[in-house]
């Protein structure tokens, strides 16, 4: 079975948005306002690529877990995405995840990536990439368009693609942010919502029933692609960026927040009940860390936060 993005009515790349497309200027007359952005949203540069995060900081373990502070972060690692991955099979089928997984996904962005370019019908995108994503390549693609820039990018081939990463959201969905009357952990891959209130948390089966207030699934692709991007100036009549490279290319796919955790079974047919789930309405959420880059150092504050917030809501 493939996976099936069910809004784009079809079985569903590491980097190629640059922080803006718009060319950079090179040549600035002296005294001239130096004001326009550097080069790029899709990130490029051939032999010379670089992803923007290098070294992901996944969040360490609360300090309400302090015994996982004796096995090395390494392992933590290892552990969390083998945990992560095993709730997404038990939820779907061995079959499904990862073989068919992948293959979707792999026709999915056989569909995404050349919509990624200015002169074509973006409409279709909206379907395929969540609002957050899609407001932000789409402004950044109206803005070439603007001065006049035409943005091209074609997926040539697709060599291989592995899943990297696995993210487990459990419990309510919560605000960015403490809470009042919740409490929110973060290890790893994992997030872990609960109510606060302490005498709820008396037996692991309370704690497991919080936590099935609500689940969502990300899931990180990488995929080997040969990738040519242009960008043209329509002014100049030429190509101001012209890269046909092999290079890394990461794909972010979430589902919706299921809650309850149990509305994400629905889609199982009544006559199959072992058949994998069709109908999750995957979306494509970020792709090379685009938005992930600037919500990291949020994220850092907001685990401090949380870590204090917890600690008054449980009384300790």
């Amino acid at each position: 079975m493939w996976l099936v993005f069910h809004t784009w009515r079809a079985n569903p790349t590491h980097s190629l948005l640059c922080e803006n497309v718009i060319p950079c200027k090179n040549n600035k007359a002296a005294g001239e306002d130096d004001t326009q952005e550097d080069c790029t949203t899709w990130l490029y540069g051939g032999s010379d690529f670089s992803t923007r995060i290098p070294r992901y900081p996944y969040p360490k373990a609360p300090k309400v877990w302090a015994t996982l502070g004796i096995i090395p972060q390494g392992l933590q690692y290892m552990i969390c995405k083998s945990a992560s991955q095993r709730m997404l099979r038990n939820n779907t089928s061995s079959e499904y995840y990862p073989d068919q997984f992948l293959q979707g996904a792999g026709l999915a962005i056989h569909q995404m990536l050349p919509l990624l370019s200015t002169n074509v019908n973006r409409e279709p995108l909206t379907n395929m990439l969540t609002q957050e994503l899609y407001d932000r390549l789409e402004y950044e693609l109206q803005r070439q368009e603007d001065v006049e820039s035409e943005v091209s990018i074609k997926l040539a081939a697709v060599h291989d693609g592995m899943v990297k990463d696995v993210w487990v959201l459990l419990g309510p969905k919560l605000n960015n942010g403490p809470t009042r009357g919740f409490i929110r952990w973060r290890w790893q891959t994992l997030t872990i919502a609960l109510r606060a209130a302490t005498d709820e948390m008396s037996s692991r089966e309370q704690v497991a029933n919080m936590m099935l207030e609500g689940v969502q699934f990300k899931v990180d692709v990488e995929f080997d692609v040969t990738i040519d991007y242009t960008i043209r100036s329509k002014v100049l009549n030429t190509d101001v960026i012209s890269d046909y490279t092999r290079r890394p290319l990461l794909v972010r796919f979430e589902t919706p927040y299921f809650q309850p955790a149990e509305e994400m079974l629905r889609s199982r047919s009544m006559t199959r009940p072992d058949e994998a789930p069709i109908d999750w309405n995957w979306r494509i959420s970020d792709i090379d860390y685009l938005l992930e880059q600037d919500i990291i150092e949020r994220r850092k504050k907001e685990d401090i936060q949380d870590e204090e917030h917890a600690q008054r809501e449980m009384g300790v």
